[in-house]
This record gives C-alpha cells, structure tokens and sequence, in this order.
C-alpha cells in the first residue's frame, strides 16, 4: 500500500504547468503533441449554464399511422416522438434555407 502512494504522491509532483498562450493557433499547435492528462491538475472547474429558448406550441393534424411511424423511430433513437419532429423540421429548414442561399 506503502508504494501506491509514493507513486501518487510523484505524480502530483510531476503535474506540469500548461503554459500560456498568445493565439487559439499556438495553443492548438502545442495540445496536438501534449496530454491533457498531464496537465488536468493545473485546471479549474469552469462554471456555464445553458438557457433553453422558450419554443412556442402549435397543433399539427397528422394521421394517425403517421404518429405510429414516428413514434417507432424516435424510441429506436432514444427521443421522443415531438422532439424528433422537432429535429427534422430544424433540419429541413436548414436545406431549405441553404437551397435558396
């Protein structure tokens, strides 16, 4: 048990510090020869927060089979069905808008 420590201990020791950078394209220059892992003890938890947009409800006939479908392809994706319908409308919004760009 003695020597699992002395090994951890070291390796706090060892942490390198990351250095600073003076553009995006250093630092992306320096991370693709470097190991986070040897650096991670030189970081701090960074504290984000994500606000969802308020999305306004309508109501769509479609028929019934339809629903099934998609109902049956959204649990095989692991999404509701209403966010899945979601998704392809963003998607086909998405073509559209590149198609008349």
């Amino acid at each position: 048990m003695h020597g699992k420590r002395t090994i951890l201990k070291s390796g706090v020791n060892n942490m390198k510090k990351i250095p600073r950078f003076k553009t995006d394209k250093e630092a992306a220059k320096f991370w693709e020869t470097h190991s986070f892992e040897d650096y991670h003890r030189d970081t701090k938890d960074a504290e984000i927060g994500f606000i969802k947009r308020p999305k306004k409800t309508i109501a769509i006939r479609l028929d019934p089979e339809d629903i099934k479908s998609v109902e049956v392809i959204a649990k095989r994706k692991g999404l509701s069905y209403t966010s899945l319908l979601r998704m392809w409308i963003k998607e086909h919004l998405s073509k559209e808008a590149r198609h008349f760009a």
